[in-house]
């Protein structure tokens, strides 16, 4: 791969395989990790871009057959790719057994093919509390003492550094084969409904914190990007910090409230100058509302399943074939 960085002027331009991708030099943006990759870094160098001019359609896939019936969908209705694919970290049936390994090499397969293919890839990390022997979504909604999971020798203590470092080995064959990650965790982080959110605004923002550095520094996970994504109820004092976050998110499912700048803009309050994504949905904001009222989702993010179907066919056909909507075939070579 032919990669050159030239820089003219107030610009910057990158070469990439024969084609260029120009951006003024105040559209460039820094990964919070000063050691972040390469292509971690031309990623949300693209993704800063085109923010606010365009966005990028994107899809949150569960494993094998169910992931394969909503791209079969979302493919027959549009007749196009999803630039972002967002597979799911976490809920694996029965922790650390066969069925939770092979899930997690399935994603790695699936990811590294997907970014082969051109297409983005992100992962959402839905985290089982971990003293329950079972990831699973109800898990997600039991209580886990995390003061108690930061006091070494604790068995809370114990069970989170264990998820962490069997996630990390997931992450890590995605670093070693080059594919930078929009890295989810904790997602849904103000709600209240999740163990992450239960124990108040400290502990979540505390765990964030635990987490990035974790993973940036022990575990030199540089292929991340950091995803922080709200729930509606936005409770913006909740942020982490602009140095533990590289795009802002929302995760919205009102009907209605895809598309109201309103929401964009209390995201946007906190994350400044960065990206800003509909990190979940499940009607998908109508580019031509958004164009009215001034703004653009760096990308949307429709759930899985039935959450996806509630988009008629003909309404994913004209938003993916969209001039303000990225799919895989219109993205750059970001490798």
């Amino acid at each position: 791969m032919k990669v050159r960085i030239i820089t003219i002027g107030s610009f910057l331009i990158l070469q990439l395989s024969g084609f260029f991708i120009c951006c003024s030099a105040a559209d460039a943006i820094k990964p919070v990790n000063r050691n972040a990759s390469a292509e971690s870094r031309k990623v949300l160098n693209y993704l800063k871009s085109v923010q606010g001019k365009q966005m990028l359609a994107g899809h949150h896939v569960m494993y094998g057959r169910m992931k394969d019936r909503d791209l079969n969908f979302i493919i027959e209705s549009s007749g196009k790719y999803p630039a972002l694919i967002e597979f799911e970290g976490g809920i694996f049936a029965r922790k650390y057994h066969e069925d939770y390994t092979s899930a997690q090499k399935q994603l790695v397969a699936d990811a590294i093919a997907y970014w082969k293919e051109g297409g983005l890839i992100a992962i959402c990390w839905h985290w089982g509390n971990p003293l329950e022997a079972r990831n699973t979504y109800r898990g997600t909604k039991v209580k886990f003492d995390i003061e108690a999971a930061f006091k070494d020798g604790t068995e809370e203590n114990k069970a989170m550094i264990k998820d962490l470092d069997v996630t990390a080995e997931m992450l890590k064959e995605l670093r070693d084969a080059n594919v930078p990650v929009l890295f989810r965790p904790l997602h849904e982080i103000c709600g209240g409904w999740f163990w992450w959110s239960m124990q108040g605004e400290e502990n979540a923002e505390k765990l964030w914190r635990f987490i990035y550095n974790y993973y940036t520094e022990h575990h030199k996970l540089n292929n991340l990007l950091w995803v922080y994504s709200f729930s509606q109820e936005l409770r913006t004092n909740w942020f982490p910090g602009l140095e533990y976050v590289d795009v802002g998110g929302v995760d919205i499912y009102r009907k209605g409230q895809q598309s109201q700048r309103k929401n964009f803009d209390k995201v946007a309050s906190v994350a400044g100058t960065k990206p800003v994504a509909l990190s979940e949905c499940d009607i998908i904001p109508d580019p031509d509302v958004m164009k009215e009222q001034g703004f653009m989702w760096n990308w949307f993010s429709t759930w899985h399943s039935q959450w996806v179907r509630k988009n008629e066919p003909d309404d994913l056909k004209r938003i993916y074939n969209h001039e303000l909507v990225i799919t895989r075939d219109e993205l750059p070579d970001l490798k």
